[in-house]
C-alpha cells in the first residue's frame, strides 16, 4: 500500500508543477503583442440570453463595439460587471455598442447574473463555447474593442480593474 501512496503523492506534485509551469507560460505570453489586434473581428450570430432574438455582430458593423466574454463562475467577471455597466451607460450615447457573451455557462445562472448586476446591454449566449477558438480566447474575462471599420483595436485578457483603463480603451475604439 505504501508504494501506491508514494506514487499518488508524486503524481500530485507533478500535476501541481505542470500547472505552475502553464501559469508561468501564460504570464510570460501576456506581454507579447496580440496578433488579433488590427485584424477584423470574427462574425457571430448567437441567441440572445433573454427572449427569442439573436445577437448578430454584423448588425452593428460601422459602429464601435466592446465585446466582453464572461461566465457566472468567473470571479473576475463578477468584479468587472458593474464597471462595464457604468461604462455602457456613460458611452452608449456616443454610438458604441456593448455586447456581452456568456460562454461555457447555464442560461439560468447567466440570467441571474445579468439581473444581479443590472446589465442592460445586449447579452449573447454561447453555452457550448462555439466562439472560444474562433476568437482565440484563453480565459475569462476577455474583452475586445472593435473600431468602426470592424478591426480589433484592443484585446484585454484580464478584467478591467481600473475604470481609467476601461475608458481609455473605449476612447480608442471611438476614435
Amino acid at each position: 500500500m505504501k508504494p501506491l501512496k508514494i506514487a499518488l503523492q508524486l503524481g500530485a506534485v507533478a500535476l501541481v508543477l505542470a500547472l505552475l509551469g502553464l501559469f508561468a507560460w501564460k504570464v510570460s505570453r501576456g506581454s507579447e503583442v496580440d496578433a488579433r489586434v488590427g485584424e477584423p473581428a470574427p462574425a457571430f450570430d448567437l441567441p440572445a440570453l433573454s427572449g427569442s432574438q439573436r445577437v448578430n455582430i454584423d448588425r452593428y458593423r460601422g459602429r464601435p463595439m466592446l465585446i466582453n466574454f464572461w461566465a457566472t463562475w468567473c470571479g473576475p467577471c463578477r468584479d468587472e460587471a458593474p464597471a462595464l455597466e457604468r461604462a455602457w451607460r456613460r458611452y452608449r450615447s456616443q454610438g458604441i455598442v456593448f455586447i456581452g457573451v456568456d460562454i461555457r455557462d447555464f442560461t439560468g445562472d447567466a440570467r441571474r447574473f445579468v439581473d444581479r448586476y443590472s446589465l442592460t446591454y445586449p447579452i449573447a449566449y454561447d453555452g457550448p463555447a462555439k466562439l472560444w477558438a474562433q476568437w482565440g480566447l484563453t480565459g475569462l474575462p476577455e474583452t475586445f474593442l472593435v473600431d468602426r471599420d470592424g478591426r480589433i483595436v484592443e484585446h484585454r485578457i484580464a478584467p478591467y480593474d481600473s475604470e481609467i483603463d476601461l475608458h481609455a480603451a473605449i476612447e480608442k475604439a471611438l476614435a
